[in-house]
């Protein structure tokens, strides 16, 4: 039994230390903020040049935003007129792009309302 109590003990302390360790050490970093801070932004995609690597995006409040693509291939799908939302790193470079259409919400009711109201209102 004392042995029994002695292994319990140091298993606990074991527990203990690799705690105290793992708490002192810092938390990870995820990756986009060691690049630095971006910017998401909305909007109709009104120019893309994607040769000169530029495009021009008009915000839902009619700001202007020019940015840079230094990647084509984020742009293979999306054409201008489209609303998209821009992930944009500090120096005005999209670095992701996403579509924002807004889906049907609006849907058919199951039963029409003429059908469900009286023929006739007797007064």
């Amino acid at each position: 039994m004392l042995n029994r109590s002695v292994s319990t003990t140091h298993l606990t302390a074991t527990f203990g230390a690799l705690l105290v360790l793992v708490m002192s050490q810092p938390p990870a970093v995820h990756a986009e903020s060691a690049e630095g801070p971006v910017h998401v932004i909305s909007g109709t995609l009104l120019k893309l040049d994607l040769a000169e690597g530029r495009g021009l995006l008009r915000t839902d409040l009619g700001r202007p935003i020019y940015f840079d693509v230094p990647k084509a291939y984020l742009f293979e799908n999306v054409m201008v007129g489209a609303r998209i939302a821009l992930r944009l790193d500090e120096e005005g470079r999209a670095v992701r792009v996403m579509d924002t259409s807004i889906p049907d919400l609006v849907t058919e009711p199951e039963h029409s309302v003429a059908v469900s109201a009286p023929d006739s209102v007797d007064q």
